[in-house]
């Protein structure tokens, strides 16, 4: 062997010591002779490249150890089962040999063929990561008094308004609140409407309507200030770190 001259020696020497030991030397021989006959095949499969670079261009190779006598195969699937890939990936790491992502070896066993061995190559297909979920954006309360200083925007419509549950003349819930500036807690409060406005989110992005309320929304961004048309069902599209103000009550949005 050319590719693995330099380490076939210390490889065989251990293969043989652990076969000696587990199964004698009898079968010793003919399983290093085997060992020998797989590393060959596989140096012939190492491809060189741009710049003298080594790559085994596969990530599955499937042994096949051939014998109709059903002890045999037994023995080869014994001593190859486990040890195999770990010999193959010595001596190809030890040549400077790339390893495609995922390489493994998988050894059987069959009881006819051409020959006492044969070997398969594939290339396993990667499964595409699923994209990792965005974390949800949130609003930190600037101005204004709330029951919660940071609010996390995880529903796809999150309202913003002065009670917590708006009801008709029949004592009907008709809208909840998911920030609440409560009435007469604070100066600014009194300045949001009931039914304010609500953020959107749409995927990733988040838009900011207003729903017609008293005094108006605003975004605050860059040094100049956005109105919110009201009523408007597109809104306005929210940035980090715009500052939302609902009359005078504020909110920083954050990503």
């Amino acid at each position: 062997m050319n590719l693995f001259s330099e380490i076939e020696k210390t490889i065989e020497r251990g293969f043989r010591r652990w076969t000696e030991k587990v199964f004698g030397p009898a079968d010793s021989d003919q399983l290093l002779l085997l060992h020998r006959a797989i590393l060959e095949q596989i140096e012939g499969q190492v491809q060189t490249v741009a710049k003298g670079r080594r790559v085994f261009p596969y990530s599955r190779v499937t042994v096949t150890l051939i014998s109709p006598e059903e002890a045999k195969r037994t023995l080869y699937q014994a001593a190859f089962g486990e040890r195999l890939e770990t010999d193959l990936k010595e001596a190809l790491d030890s040549a400077g040999c790339e390893l495609p992502k995922g390489f493994h070896v998988e050894v059987e066993t069959a009881a006819g063929g051409e020959g006492n061995l044969e070997i398969a190559y594939g290339v396993e297909k990667q499964e595409p990561k699923p994209p990792k979920p965005s974390e949800p954006a949130r609003l930190s309360v600037v101005k204004g008094k709330t029951a919660a200083a940071d609010y996390t925007l995880d529903k796809a419509r999150t309202n913003i308004g002065r009670l917590a549950e708006l009801t008709d003349a029949d004592q009907r819930v008709i809208r909840r609140n998911d920030v609440v500036f409560e009435e007469g807690a604070d100066e600014a409060n009194s300045t949001v409407s009931r039914k304010h406005a609500h953020i959107r989110r749409e995927g990733d992005d988040y838009r900011l309507c207003d729903d017609e309320s008293e005094f108006g929304t605003r975004v605050f961004r860059d040094g100049r200030s956005i109105d919110v048309p009201p009523g408007n069902r597109r809104g306005e599209k929210l940035r980090d770190g715009d500052e939302i103000y609902l009359g005078r009550a504020c909110l920083r949005f954050v990503e």
